[in-house]
């Protein structure tokens, strides 16, 4: 079900729709004082990116954050509203935690976490894999 989210410019409003979701799928918000700092569509239970030959899926699936964002102008905050988003992730849904990378800046991000990088094999068309173990 997709949640009831208010619009807000600071947020992609192309990212936060409905239908452009795989199944099953889960909706977060991340608060900070009872204001909207983040968002995130997560998967649980995932069971992709098979293709990626460093990396093997456990059975039982993993925690994969689809779409993750903070508001721009609280990127890079002192409070770390990403880091702290992913923790709660892990926290909520177990590890492992998976993520594709979008561009440069998103592979940035998962690298300053410690996370590990999974090229695909194939190479070039393939998005890189993170994976938080």
């Amino acid at each position: 079900m997709f949640p009831d989210f208010v619009e807000d410019a600071r947020f992609d409003p192309y990212w936060w729709r409905d239908g452009s979701a795989k199944s099953p799928v889960t909706y977060c918000r991340f608060l900070d004082n009872g204001e909207e700092v983040g968002r995130a569509k997560i998967l649980p239970g995932s069971r992709s990116y098979d293709g990626y030959t460093s990396w093997s899926c456990p059975p039982a699936g993993v925690t994969e954050i689809d779409l993750i964002e903070i508001r721009p102008d609280l990127r890079r905050a002192h409070k770390r509203y990403g880091r702290q988003a992913v923790e709660a992730i892990s926290l909520a849904y177990g590890e492992p935690v998976i993520a594709m990378s979008l561009d440069e800046t998103s592979d940035g991000f998962w690298s300053s976490l410690g996370w590990t990088a999974h090229t695909h094999p194939d190479g070039e068309g393939y998005r890189t894999l993170f994976t938080s173990v």
